[in-house]
């Protein structure tokens, strides 16, 4: 039968009007390969007309599905639907639309998860189901000991009249932050903040923020009428380039968590927030070290740690390695960015021929074999020389320095000499040479075979990949 309204209940109603039904229990398709068969009304009036529930196959058909109450506080921002149904325990709670959607569940991040501890769904707040491989229960059906029913304002399964992606995403945007609405304290900032990301990072005009902002306010029920009266224009306020505006960085304070989480949420209302696309970043524990920073699928090496602390340096790397206009980001918000990433930071152990200095103790012992002379009348030529009597290689510090800027490689002389003393035990002399004293230092041939043969091959290795980046460093001895 069909109600006076047109509602379908019977199997036969759903075939009537066109729309095709499946047996269910506990919410799942009795059918194999459901999605592929065309389920026929004399199968199931012999079979299946007591003791299942009626699936809705969505083709064609879109049901937003309310998970979390506090959605059904935004819920008039649809504009309209005239197909809904729930069940006692939660009433009006599926929405259903001709026209198909790309099906997507709207879930709080893992960051924010303590958030939805108590709520029976979980995490999960909204979902879009929509085409052949979903299905729907609906009403005339008995869920969980409860009847699903229409709501008494049926009007028939209609297209909807306007954006209904865009719609639902605004309420899933408004659920999520009013369920983490601040109790006290922070209220004024959380929602100046909210104004300044819908301001920066996206297209809504300042009566749409204001109206965002006030319903958010008023619908989180903390807030008074004085307090709901201060909420009023904080779009108007975020649109005026006179008024300090905050944005993603504030609420990651207020709500204790990171940008990219909060990026997350709004990410659902088209927001692209920068700070997102710089996701992981790896330190390799070297003298000194170098970073691996991850933007978007490219791993950028960068060789000088002060590059981490300045964004017009990060954005350098990015032109030369991923060939794209860098994403805008204020001083500011990429403190909060390299901070939040810095909080996570995956550490590698590497070995000491893998390292800045590994790579400079390879062209230096390479020197000291290539030039070696038989007299030291060719210290003065930039050799070196080996002096039998005591074993020592003798070199002049000027000949090292030439030889590393010959390869492009910068150092500082202070560490250079340091690191020299400390990793191969070589000490500053002086030596008489025509009758001129002259000051060089010397490396006992025993410190020389310490040198693992082994490493030494990683060490050239590791050169070759690396040439690139250490040439782009500066300052880095």
């Amino acid at each position: 039968m069909i109600f006076n309204n047109g509602a379908p209940i019977t199997y036969d109603d759903w075939y009537d009007q066109g729309h095709e039904v499946i047996p269910c229990k506990d919410k799942k398709p009795v059918i194999k390969e459901w999605t592929k068969q065309k389920f026929q009304r004399e199968v199931w009036k012999h079979k299946y007309s007591t003791g299942y529930q009626k699936g809705l196959k969505l083709g064609g058909k879109t049901d937003f599905d309310i998970d979390n109450h506090f959605a059904k506080r935004f819920i008039e921002l649809l504009k309209s639907c005239g197909a809904i149904y729930g069940r006692k325990s939660n009433p009006n709670s599926h929405y259903l639309f001709l026209g198909e959607l790309e099906s997507y569940k709207y879930i709080m991040p893992k960051e924010l998860e303590h958030y939805c501890k108590d709520f029976s769904h979980g995490v999960t707040l909204l979902e879009i189901r929509s085409g052949n491989s979903h299905q729907s229960i609906v009403p005339d059906s008995i869920v969980e000991d409860e009847d699903v029913k229409w709501n008494e304002k049926f009007s028939g399964i209609k297209s909807y009249p306007g954006d209904l992606k865009e719609d639902i995403s605004v309420i899933a945007l408004s659920t999520a932050l009013c369920i983490l609405y601040p109790s006290k304290g922070a209220r004024d900032h959380y929602c100046t903040a909210i104004a300044g990301v819908l301001s920066h990072h996206t297209d809504w005009s300042e009566s749409n923020i204001n109206n965002f902002i006030y319903n958010l306010a008023f619908r989180s029920g903390k807030e008074d009428q004085n307090s709901l009266r201060e909420r009023m224009a904080k779009g108007t306020n975020a649109k005026n380039n006179k008024t300090k505006n905050l944005g993603f960085p504030k609420l990651a304070e207020i709500l204790k968590c990171t940008v990219k989480t909060v990026a997350e949420i709004f990410s659902w209302v088209g927001v692209k927030d920068s700070g997102s696309s710089f996701t992981e970043i790896k330190v390799y524990e070297t003298e000194p070290k170098y970073w691996q920073l991850k933007y978007k699928d490219k791993w950028l090496t960068i060789m000088d740690s002060s590059h981490l602390l300045s964004y017009t340096k990060i954005a350098v790397h990015i032109v030369e390695n991923c060939y794209e206009i860098p994403p805008v980001v204020n001083p500011k918000d990429w403190r909060v960015i390299i901070g939040d990433l810095l909080k996570n930071v995956v550490k590698v152990e590497a070995p000491q021929e893998a390292s800045y200095y590994g790579h400079v103790g390879l062209v230096f012992l390479n020197f000291l074999d290539r030039w070696k002379a038989e007299d030291k009348i060719h210290l003065g030529t930039n050799a070196t020389w080996f002096n039998p009597e005591d074993k020592h290689y003798y070199f002049r510090l000027d000949s090292i320095t030439e030889e590393l800027q010959r390869k492009r490689i910068s150092y500082e002389l202070r560490k250079l000499t340091h690191y020299l003393r400390e990793e191969h035990g070589a000490e500053p002399t002086k030596i008489t040479l025509n009758k001129k004293e002259i000051r060089c230092w010397k490396i006992h041939k025993d410190e020389l075979n310490k040198v693992n043969k082994q490493s030494l091959g990683k060490a050239e290795i590791v050169s070759k990949t690396m040439d690139e980046e250490f040439e782009k460093s500066k300052n880095a001895f």
